[in-house]
């Protein structure tokens, strides 16, 4: 098709659908979609993140939600790309934005489409997404007086911004429990919303939950992945960026962005009002006082994909002569006197763990539970080459990402994308076999990609540490050679000892519903279900959308994640604030078929 035609066949599709929704007719929108076809939203039509598998549903769960949300005004879009063609020869297919409005606010929809014999287009998988809140109203750039208009009569800014920080005399709308990445951006896009935030973070200075981590911690995505709304990267920033530049952008980004930060403040839990939808939450502050907040909203930015540390009892740990920690407690090789560790783990943790003790001249082991999945981090990133490319705006390629999570297509991808790379990197994978290391392909052969998006963990992304391991710097054992851990390291069950001074568990992190447990009960628990785990939909459980409980949302995941993710959680919030979500659209308490964590199996009974 030429450019002409594809714009023809763009506009020609758009107007078909909107008659269909309008009308609200299945027999003339069944035509225009695929069968399989595909519909993910986030926000725009249901006020939450859903998707829906096969043509039947589709057109079904479309004319249900025009309905109730009216979308309207459909227009290809004149600030996304004009429609085209991606891909070539029988993995071509048209892509096209469009513009649209709902009672609500605005919107975009994403197209992939295939052309029929006749030119006219097939939607196979279609992406809606909120972009904006009829409700919000926006101040320009610098809302600035033209003279010496200070607002705050007999203080100074800075006093002035002090007072307003204490709440003292006024109840935020939202306090967001974190002040991490998460937790910086949401509060920055309630503010540019108009909402009241405050930040509640544990730790003396913003940034600390990167500061304090092990030293040999960086990013092993680009740069160009890891961009935040509102505030760029300086050009000099290295392309991998190091934990404590991390931690550094953040408190660099809280203070530019003006957000309300409470810093070694203690999040205790709270108790939700049905009758006044508000909350009753408790925190303790810097100087050891208790003080009672009433938000509506709670955000929980608290962590990527997991929770507590995962602590598992292993035979004879209890009996081990010297320190057990966790990963997250470690910190770098020079704080200790280590001569011989074991790492129970051979995930991202483990191995940066192991390199960093191992530079530092410790003795290292490696205890493999279970297969992991292993990569160069180079081709790792050509999973993300959209990022990469200077041709591409982010904003775009975050766009894309989300019709790529539309979960068959993402599986499919997915598979393609690790048989690529198990080729790209077979050399090194053999050699890694030849040292003991077990190898796997993830769920279904989905890879890395798959197991980040399920439980975070279960493979590396190779840095260096995997070439160590091939020279046996580092060694590995399996977790079924050792019989028992005794006070001076492990006995195996060949008879043989494996000495130690310190055993580090690199065992990753609970279910974050166990924080949920915690801070606001079991109840709560079973209303919500899993988070950050893969529900029956395939959308990510309880992160970014609504939830079980109404008022309480969580973020996460990866920056390139929660970048997008954070603008549509605001919103979202935003458009409960206003009362603007229909209540059948409100989100019922947790009923899933969805594999549960030991934690809410305990919550439920």
């Amino acid at each position: 098709m030429t450019d002409v035609n594809i714009q023809v066949a763009a506009a020609d599709w758009v107007a078909a659908f909107e008659k269909a929704l309008e009308s609200r007719d299945a027999a003339q929108l069944t035509p225009i979609f695929c069968d399989p076809a595909y519909f993910r939203d986030n926000g725009a039509l249901t006020f939450d993140y859903r998707q829906f598998h096969g043509r039947d549903e589709v057109v079904a769960k479309l004319l249900e939600l025009a309905a109730l949300t009216e979308p309207r005004n459909f227009k290809i879009s004149d600030k996304w790309p004009a429609p085209h063609q991606m891909g070539e020869g029988e993995a071509a297919f048209i892509e096209a934005f469009f513009d649209f409005e709902t009672k609500a606010g605005s919107a975009v929809l994403l197209l992939n489409a295939i052309a029929a014999e006749g030119g006219e287009l097939q939607a196979r998988a279609i992406f809606t997404r909120i972009e904006d809140l009829h409700t919000i109203d926006r101040p320009p750039p610098f809302p600035r007086g033209r003279g010496y208009e200070p607002g705050y009569p007999g203080q100074t800014w800075l006093q002035n911004r002090d007072e307003a920080r204490q709440y003292a005399d006024a109840e935020p709308d939202v306090i967001v429990i974190g002040a991490g990445q998460s937790g910086v951006v949401t509060a920055a896009y309630l503010r540019r919303f108009g909402v009241s935030v405050l930040n509640i973070d544990r730790y003396e200075k913003v940034g600390d939950s990167w500061n304090k981590r092990y030293d040999s911690l960086s990013l092993h995505n680009p740069i160009e992945m890891n961009g935040f709304p509102f505030l760029a990267f300086p050009p000099h920033y290295p392309e991998y960026l190091p934990k404590d530049l991390m931690g550094e952008w953040l408190d660099l980004y809280a203070r530019y962005m003006d957000l309300n930060v409470w810093s070694s403040t203690e999040f205790s839990g709270a108790t939700f009002d049905e009758a006044t939808g508000r909350w009753t939450a408790h925190v303790r502050t810097a100087d050891g006082s208790e003080r009672v907040l009433h938000p509506r909203h709670i955000v929980m930015a608290t962590g990527g994909i997991g929770g507590k540390p995962s602590m598992p009892r292993l035979p004879g740990l209890d009996r081990f002569a010297g320190p057990v920690m966790h990963s997250s407690q470690y910190s770098r090789s020079s704080d200790y006197d280590f001569k011989k560790a074991i790492i129970v783990g051979v995930a991202t943790s483990a191995h940066d763990i192991a390199r960093n003790l191992s530079e530092g001249g410790v003795d290292v082991t490696m205890i493999q539970r279970g297969a992991v999945v292993i990569n160069n981090v180079e081709t790792a990133n050509l999973a993300y080459a959209g990022y990469i490319d200077p041709e591409i705006p982010t904003e775009l390629v975050d766009i894309r990402y989300g019709i790529g999570l539309i979960n068959p297509l993402r599986e499919k991808a997915s598979q393609t994308y690790h048989k690529m790379a198990k080729d790209l990197d077979g050399a090194l994978l053999k050699q890694l076999e030849a040292r003991g290391l077990k190898l796997g392909d993830g769920v279904n052969g989905q890879g890395w990609l798959d197991l980040f998006l399920r439980t975070g963990g279960g493979y590396y992304l190779n840095t260096g540490t995997s070439e160590m391991i091939v020279d046996g710097t580092i060694k590995i054992a399996q977790y079924d050679q050792i019989e028992t851990f005794v006070p001076e390291g492990a006995k195996l069950r060949d008879g043989s000892f494996l000495e130690a001074d310190v055993v580090i568990l690199a065992t990753g992190y609970q279910s974050r519903i166990s924080e949920v447990i915690d801070f606001f009960g079991a109840e709560v628990g079973k209303k919500i279900g899993e988070v950050a785990r893969l529900d029956a939909e395939g959308e990510w459980a309880n992160i970014w959308g609504q939830t079980g409980q109404r008022g309480l949302w969580f973020n996460g995941g990866g920056i390139n994640q929660m970048r997008p993710g954070s603008e549509r959680l605001a919103l979202l919030i935003k458009a409960d604030l206003d009362g603007v979500i229909p209540d059948v659209l409100r989100r019922k308490p947790h009923a899933s078929s969805m594999a549960s964590s030991p934690e809410l199996e305990k919550a439920e009974g």
